[in-house]
């Protein structure tokens, strides 16, 4: 991979990318309030879950198809995106996947003009797309020429680390202690890349029953800081 791909990715999961996933924790609000989650190995067990059963299961082999698909089939994708909005079932989830997607390709279309962003951004913007971040992280990083497994290594990063940046504005964790925590989860993700990339036309699924309930319970906090 060339320097200029190289940073491309380091840009785009950069936790700093102004598409404020910074305000969403997908549920972790609810089980740190709830006492499910106390310590550092709690949101280990957490992290592990969501790289198993969301990233392995339906983020990521959604993020690989749609790097297939694009640009020739957009039936595809779009069938691809509304997948995905049926497999979350909170409200709140669905709400930010999209609103994040559409910030994500916002911001890039200008700092990336003519690979064919625009296309997805009407697409969104009629009702033909519902723009999922994960099927908009595929969409960019095919038209920024960046290889399939990179592209998961990085997705996969940015929303594990924006996990951990939730946990620590949330739980009574330490800066030191969750970056181990996160280097143990990250050593996991490239196994999982490539299970995906070993079964590229898997159908997306999702099992996540514990994170479902307490992304779904969120909205009934009596205080919140985050949005989901």
């Amino acid at each position: 991979m060339d320097s200029n791909r190289i940073l491309q990715i380091l840009q785009l999961s950069d936790g700093l990318f102004p598409i404020g996933a910074f305000a969403f924790s997908d549920g972790l609000e609810t089980a740190i309030q709830k006492n499910d989650i106390v310590d550092a190995d709690d949101v280990r067990v957490w992290l592990d879950h969501y790289v198993d059963a969301v990233f392995g299961d339906s983020e990521g082999p959604a993020l690989v198809q749609t790097m297939s698909a694009f640009p020739a089939e957009w039936q595809r994708i779009e069938l691809l995106d509304r997948e995905l909005t049926a497999l979350r079932s909170a409200s709140e989830t669905r709400a930010s996947s999209r609103l994040l997607g559409l910030r994500l390709l916002k911001t890039c279309v200008p700092l990336f003009p003519g690979r064919g962003l625009e296309d997805l951004l009407a697409r969104i913007e009629s009702g033909q797309c519902h723009g999922n971040i994960a099927v908009v992280h595929g969409v960019l990083f095919r038209a920024l020429s960046i290889g399939e497994r990179e592209a998961l290594l990085a997705f996969a990063y940015s929303r594990l680390s924006g996990t951990v940046s939730a946990a620590l504005r949330l739980a009574p964790v330490g800066q030191q202690e969750m970056q181990q925590v996160l280097r143990r989860v990250l050593v996991r993700v490239p196994e999982v890349v490539d299970d995906i990339l070993e079964r590229p036309v898997q159908r997306l699924t999702s099992f996540v029953p514990t994170l479902d309930v307490c992304q779904m319970e969120h909205r009934h906090l009596y205080s919140r800081l985050f949005r989901s």
